[in-house]
């Protein structure tokens, strides 16, 4: 009786404890499969939140060191002349000239403009115009020297009722990048963009009479290296600086943030690089902001009067921060009560701010009697009205035209671009020129 019953039961405790082991086997199984899922899910929001904040500012294209040029057109510069790009594409630009301007009308396309030790000294015309394009991107080549010059006084283009500013002068998006050397000279602005102005990598010496780079929108800086010596380093309606070396000296604001457009919050945000900034004595601003002032990161270094002056909210949450040899751990505002200077805010109002009320386009600019779609410097409308210029740059000049068309047909030239040239019937096609000589 006892060899029976332990013959029955042997057996149903093994199927019992097998049948356990299986169990703690699949629990064990799927709590490792959620313990992976779970960090997989971690790590692919992190990944892609990454993205998002880079995208956000700096695409891929954007940060392209080195194009593609299998596909490119090469234009030497040549004296006199205005070199007009109608059509999406990459165009390397090599060669010494005076009096020539890289003349870019192209609707709706991107643009890229590869400078390969070019040297052009202009009397009063922009050496790079951008009218119209989606963006334009202006890379200097590995290893190249570039020097961009504009010795007089800018001439208005009549034609197309634009007071031109800039050595590089776009009424486009504008990217700055590659690993090569650009030297900017002028008598008043040195890179100017209306829209929003990207630089992410390149040197950069530019010395100007007004501004050393300037836009409208926004400036976004990830790397490079920048020396600027001018009246006003840098400007725009949103100044963003991730990364890169900078040797500011100015003789008015190192880095001003104004009301020059509605489509951002009027800021200076720093979240990282080296900064140099050396200002001139009297009424000067190391940095100032007509709105907020946020200083993430970084290693900054203000020799000045007025270190700080902001007209809304300023924090400093990181980096290190030095003011004429000593290091700081808060923000001291120069006018202090977020009013600004004279209580009414320095220049230009800001946007849901102190101030009798928000700028939007048509309303006055903050720096003029101008409209917004005015530069402000000058008074005059930088508003396109959509004609094309031709030798407008230089009056009475010569004028080649790149960029393949079939007449009555549009063409997609950029791989990472879905635009057209809007202008697909007007334009000769290469060979021939309109009052210059033909490529």
């Amino acid at each position: 009786m006892k060899n029976k019953f332990f013959r029955v039961l042997f057996p149903a405790a093994v199927l019992g404890l097998s049948i356990m082991l299986t169990a703690y086997a699949a629990n064990s199984s799927n709590a490792s499969e959620t313990t992976t899922a779970s960090e997989s899910t971690v790590d692919s929001e992190a990944s892609e939140a990454a993205d998002t904040t880079d995208g956000e500012w700096y695409s891929d294209r954007d940060m392209e060191q080195s194009p593609d040029t299998s596909d490119a057109q090469t234009i030497e510069v040549t004296d006199g002349q205005t070199l007009s790009i109608t059509e999406e594409g990459t165009y390397i630009l090599q060669g010494t000239a005076s009096d020539c301007t890289v003349f870019v009308n192209a609707p709706e396309a991107k643009v890229q403009l590869i400078l390969d030790n070019v040297t052009v000294t202009n009397t009063s015309s922009p050496v790079i115009y951008v009218l119209d394009a989606d963006k334009c991107f202006v890379t200097t080549a590995e290893g190249s020297e570039n020097a961009l010059t504009v010795s007089g006084t800018f001439t208005e283009d009549t034609e197309n009722d634009v007071k031109t500013d800039a050595v590089i002068f776009a009424k486009s998006d504008l990217t700055l990048n590659g690993t090569g050397t650009l030297t900017i000279s002028s008598t008043d602005n040195g890179i100017t963009s209306k829209d929003e102005l990207t630089v992410t990598d390149g040197t950069y010496n530019i010395t100007a009479s007004g501004k050393g780079l300037e836009s409208n929108d926004s400036t976004a800086i990830c790397d490079g290296t920048f020396t600027i010596d001018a009246k006003e380093g840098m400007e725009s309606t949103y100044v963003r600086i991730d990364g890169g070396t900078f040797e500011i000296s100015a003789s008015d604001d190192g880095i001003n943030a104004a009301a020059n457009s509605d489509k951002n919050n009027v800021q200076v945000e720093i979240n990282g690089g080296t900064l140099s900034i050396k200002m001139g004595a009297g009424d000067t601003d190391g940095i100032d902001s007509n709105g907020d002032l946020t200083i993430n990161g970084g290693n900054i270094s203000i020799e000045c009067n007025s270190p700080f002056d902001y007209d809304g909210t300023g924090a400093l949450n990181g980096g290190t921060v030095a003011v004429n040899g000593e290091e700081v751990t808060e923000l001291t505002n120069q006018f202090g009560d977020g009013m600004g200077k004279g209580g009414m805010g320095k220049e230009g109002m800001i946007p849901d701010g102190h101030g009798p009320g928000n700028q939007h386009p048509g309303d006055t600019d903050a720096n003029s009697g101008s409209t917004d779609e005015t530069d402000a410097e000058s008074g005059s409308t930088d508003e396109s009205t959509g004609k094309t210029d031709v030798g407008a740059s230089n009056p009475g000049a010569g004028t080649q035209v790149f960029g393949r068309k079939e007449p009555g047909n549009r063409q997609k030239s950029d791989q990472d671009s879905g635009s057209t040239d809007a202008d697909s019937e007007s334009t000769p096609t290469v060979g021939e020129s309109a009052g210059g000589q033909g490529i």
